[in-house]
């Protein structure tokens, strides 16, 4: 769970998830949109198949805690009152609106302990309602930011989004170039997890920085400290998934652990470990399971991890002090250590 002292420094409602994706659209905005002849019943079609989809993920719960960090940021930044509330909500829509996504390009059976949107609403209807809550996140912005700030969160967004979307073509496709002989390497993982995981880390901190308008360089730490954390997070996320079953490399990913090991050879040389991953039978994915758990590979990533979120602290401690920077400390620390964050 999130740090108490997180939670202290920046509770919020979760009702305020509403103010960015309700429901049921407002038919002033619908007949705004689509024009006069828009009604309840659109209304109503609407809410089934664009607003409910994304709300099935959020009823099931998970630990917001993107919002929570765009809102530390602007504290740490040196927002004042009133806070614009809507605005820490925009990371949050965007993640759900991903894991739509991701479901679909997975072929997930579940998440959040339920059925993922696709299964429930079909591919398309999923797929539609995803991308509408991306855009409708940018429109979000309107009405809470001046023309200035709005214009500086767009382009930071479509920076950010364009590079999530380049992380989750690697994580998509360098699991087939491990097999084909690819020589990649923890780095080349890093990289990947700093774009796909750490975008939406960097957006809620740097929409903070942004909503308090703050300077580039106290921007740029949060967004350098946001991006370390995916890195240590997403380690993390890699070494938990093996005692859950491996499921990422059972959908032929390139996990942290599985570059470890093949940049490491002492405990099997790589191109054995590249026999193991092409095996396709049980006795070979027992071996290389057993490969990934050895206790000397699982403390490398962990200290992996360990690293970047040191690399985190480090871009920290060049902000003002403060309550929310210490929230901020204390979100590291789990995060790149353990705990449930997701």
């Amino acid at each position: 769970m999130i740090h108490e002292r997180a939670r202290a420094t920046a509770a919020a409602s979760p009702d305020a998830f509403h103010d960015v994706w309700p429901r049921s659209f407002p038919l002033g905005e619908l007949r705004q949109l689509l024009g006069e002849n828009a009604d309840a019943l659109m209304a109503e079609v609407l809410a089934r198949q664009v607003n409910s989809p994304v709300w099935t993920l959020v009823d099931r719960g998970g630990k917001r805690w993107r919002t929570t960090i765009g809102r530390l940021a602007y504290r740490v930044a040196g927002g004042g009152e009133p806070e614009p509330g809507p605005v820490f909500e925009v990371p949050e829509l965007l993640h759900n609106a991903s894991l739509v996504i991701d479901d679909i390009e997975d072929a997930a059976t579940e998440r959040r302990g339920g059925a993922p949107a696709h299964l429930s609403y079909g591919v398309p209807i999923a797929l539609n309602a995803a991308n509408a809550a991306y855009f409708r996140a940018l429109a979000a912005l309107r009405g809470h930011l001046d023309d200035a700030r709005r214009l500086r969160a767009l382009d930071m967004l479509s920076e950010e989004l364009f590079a999530a979307h380049l992380g989750q073509a690697l994580d998509l496709t360098l699991g087939t170039w491990v097999k084909l002989g690819a020589k990649l390497r923890t780095t080349h993982y890093e990289l990947l997890a700093r774009a796909k995981t750490g975008a939406l880390v960097r957006i809620a901190a740097r929409l903070g920085a942004i909503a308090a308008c703050a300077d580039a360089r106290v921007e740029g730490a949060l967004a350098t400290w946001a991006g370390e954390l995916g890195v240590a997070y997403q380690i993390r996320d890699d070494v938990d998934d093996l005692a859950l079953g491996s499921s990422d490399l059972e959908r032929g990913r390139a996990t942290y652990p599985l570059l470890a090991l093949l940049e490491d050879e002492s405990l099997l040389p790589r191109d054995e470990v590249l026999v193991l991953l092409d095996g396709g039978d049980a006795r070979s994915a027992a071996y290389l399971e057993a490969l990934l758990e050895d206790g000397a590979l699982s403390r490398r990533c962990l200290n992996a991890a360990r690293a970047a979120g040191g690399r985190a602290i480090a871009a920290l401690e060049t902000l003002a002090p403060g309550p929310s920077r210490d929230a901020l400390f204390a979100l590291t620390e789990q995060l790149a250590t353990g705990g449930d964050a997701s």
